[in-house]
This record gives C-alpha cells, structure tokens and sequence, in this order.
C-alpha cells in the first residue's frame, strides 16, 4: 500500500508508538521520520515550524503536503478514522474520546510531571508528588475497575481508546508505575499486555522493562 504521509517522531516516544500502532493496525503506510530529522533542532528551524508552528513532534504531512497536523491524539485520531478504530456508533466514537482523554490527563500528564519533578527539570514538591500520585491511583482505579469485566475499554474490538491507554502505560511501567501499583491494577496491566502483544503491533513496543521501584528523586544539586 503506497504511503499516506510522513510521521515525525523519534524511537522512544510514546505517542509516535501510538501513531505507528494504529497505522498498522489498519494497514496503513507511514514514512518514517527523515534521516536528517535532529530532534530540538530541526524542529526549531523555520521549515520546520512553517508546516507545524508549535515546533513539536509527533507531526504528520499528508503524501502531496496539503494536510499538516501536529498533537500526538489527533494524529493518532485522524488515523484511527481511517482504520475503522473508533467504535461502530457516535457513541462509541464519543466513549472512544472519553477513555482516552482520561488517560492522557488524568494519567499522563501527571505522570509526566512527577518524572520532571523527580529529574529535577522542574522544582521537586513532596506535596505535589503525593497529590499527583493520588490522582494516577483514582484514575488507574477507574480503568481497574471498567477492564475487570471488559476485554476492551469500548465495545467487543479494540479501538484507538485503548491503544492511548496502552501507550501511557508503557511509559509509565518503566518509570512511575512501580511494581507495588502494578500489583494493585492488574487488570490495567492484563489489558496492556494484551494489547502491545497483538501481532500487527509486537515490534512496536518492543520489549518491556517493568521497574520494580517508581522513579526516584534526583539528588539536589549544590
């Protein structure tokens, strides 16, 4: 199948993981992100940000350039319409929506914060952190509690909802997800697996490395 467009991402990025999986899923045809593609300066360079002004990846450029797009979920959304992954009704598309948002908002974007606070990217809080935690576990408890008696997140198929979900955790197992809170949501888990596993998104993923121990506070620097 000839190429839809050009995918910018870098190997480690989840949600460029994200885009590639629904791609393949529905047997869609991205090239890759260009050789000469350097990440914090290509994406700074005027080329760059006349297509995608934000200056952020993932980005995506349909084949003949007409149609650019940056934000990981809409490029992951716009494909997703394309590959029959947003359920079968409106309603299923709008359940679709509302999985995946709470799992990018209530999931990882606190997550995202505690990493950086933990880095020391940005100033650490023992308050912040304790609440951030507490707003992954609320809303890793709603997921727990849904994929406890659903395969998937919408309907009988899988759908973009839980390739987002898949996604966030597969960061996160490597990060913030310890195995103290993994052991507390294991149907979170059993779906993670049984959606990185499937066959048209295996290589994708990759391998995993689940951390013992979430990630730790960074020394202060004096």
């Amino acid at each position: 199948m000839s190429s839809i467009g050009t995918l910018y991402t870098t190997p480690k990025q989840a949600t460029g993981k994200l885009i590639l999986a629904v791609a393949a899923l529905g047997s869609l045809t991205l090239d890759p992100t260009p050789s000469s593609y350097i990440h914090y300066q290509t994406n700074k360079t005027p080329e760059f940000t006349s297509k995608f002004p934000h200056g952020k990846i993932p980005a995506f450029e349909s084949k003949d350039g007409s149609f650019k797009l940056f934000e990981g979920y809409a490029i992951a959304r716009y494909l997703a319409s394309l590959a029959n992954l947003l359920g079968s009704t409106p309603e299923q598309a709008a359940l679709v929506d509302q999985w995946s948002h709470l799992a990018e908002t209530e999931f990882d974007i606190p997550s995202t914060f505690i990493e950086r606070m933990c880095r020391g990217t940005l100033t650490y809080s023992e308050l912040t952190h304790t609440s951030l935690v507490e707003r992954i576990t609320r809303t890793l408890n709603t997921f727990n509690n849904h994929l406890m008696v659903n395969t998937y997140l919408v309907g009988e198929r899988l759908t973009l909802a839980d390739l987002v979900l898949a996604a966030v955790v597969y960061r996160t197992v490597q990060t913030t997800l310890d195995k103290e809170l993994r052991g507390k949501f294991t149907a979170v888990i059993r779906h993670f697996e049984t959606v990185v596993n499937q066959p048209k998104v295996k290589d994708i993923f990759g391998s995993v490395e689940y951390v013992e121990k979430p990630i730790a506070v960074a020394p202060s620097k004096k």
